[in-house]
């Protein structure tokens, strides 16, 4: 059985999205304004012009007209050139049409191809497991050298003498398909060798990355190749350009570990006891300590670092229907 992470970068490329879907219309007005031009009608109506010529309607009614047991070996060599003219200058042509089209949209096309490079290769969040089918199938080995033998030896058959007798080109053939049958049964025999199918299933699972369950910190736990360098969880970090998965940075300062793509404090965490890391000041402190989250309801209210939670500045009352009154800085 293998597993499977679900992943997306939707929230990882929201500006690059939005500003990719202008683009792309920016550069569509552009070339529908080329394609409305004079200059790109005129070369649409010359290539149309070029789908056949007075000389090559000459050819073919002669071609047509000729007697049956004409040589018209020479017709249709001409009729080739110039059918082959034909197409050079509709080539030539439409090489000016895309030209005209793309005319003005350089920079556009620069900046579509650079937003599509970094949403491809943006963060992605897991936002689902499943288990699936195992990555690992068994196929036939490599018999590369066995087929060019039993084709060879097929062609083979085509050069046999023609002035032998029948009995004589009888037993030649019996001669090379013995050969033929004996590499067929070498062939058969080779042994299957494992195909690791990851793609195929990724792919048919749609947007999932296969994830190693026995991988953690980049090292496989049972003595395997590592994969992905940790097991992948909902909420999960997947990074296309290390090809990796990780959890959530827990904070601002702390920095990913490139071999296991685990998060580490900046400074090395002391010996013994408990310790609790401290943002602002970024060092780890003997004493509780938990770090503010990004919720903070009002200005005013502060974080309560040792049980956690905001804190208003005036006490609130007994009873259930208060709320807080920032600009008066009370209970209301």
């Amino acid at each position: 059985m293998a597993y499977y992470a679900k992943i997306s970068n939707d929230e990882f490329t929201v500006s690059e999205r939005a500003r990719l879907m202008e683009a792309r219309d920016e550069k569509g007005a552009i070339e529908a304004n080329n394609m409305a031009s004079a200059e790109y009608e005129a070369l649409k109506t010359q290539l149309e012009s070029l789908s056949t010529s007075a000389e090559l309607e000459r050819i073919n009614n002669e071609i047509i007209t000729a007697p049956i047991d004409a040589d018209l070996t020479s017709l249709y060599a001409d009729q080739k050139t110039e059918q082959n003219r034909l197409n050079e200058e509709r080539t030539a042509v439409g090489v000016q049409m895309s030209t005209k089209k793309a005319e003005g949209t350089e920079a556009l096309t620069a900046e579509i191809t650079a937003l599509n490079t970094s949403i491809a290769n943006a963060l992605c969040r897991v936002t689902n497991m499943y288990s699936g089918a195992d990555e690992i199938v068994m196929v036939p080995g490599d018999s590369s050298s066995i087929n060019a033998q039993i084709f060879a030896l097929e062609e083979s058959k085509k050069n046999i003498d023609s002035s032998l007798s029948e009995e004589e080109n009888l037993a030649e053939l019996i001669i090379i398909q013995n050969s033929i049958n004996t590499l067929q049964s070498e062939k058969y025999a080779i042994p299957q060798v494992e195909f690791d199918n990851t793609v195929y299933w990724e792919g048919y699972y749609g947007g999932c990355k296969r994830t190693s369950y026995n991988t953690r910190g980049g090292v496989h736990q049972l003595g395997g190749t590592p994969f992905r360098k940790n097991y992948a969880g909902v909420g999960y970090i997947y990074d296309p350009v290390r090809d990796a998965f990780y959890g959530q940075q827990p904070f601002a300062s702390w920095i990913l570990n490139e071999d296991t793509c685990y998060w580490a404090a900046p400074v090395a965490k002391p010996e013994g006891m408990d310790w609790y890391w401290k943002e602002d000041t970024t060092e780890w402190v003997d004493y509780i300590y938990i770090n503010p989250d990004n919720n903070q309801p009002y200005p005013s209210w502060t974080w309560d670092t040792t049980n956690g939670g905001w804190v208003p500045p005036v006490e609130k009352p007994s009873g259930p229907f208060y709320r807080w009154d920032e600009e008066n800085q009370q209970w209301i």
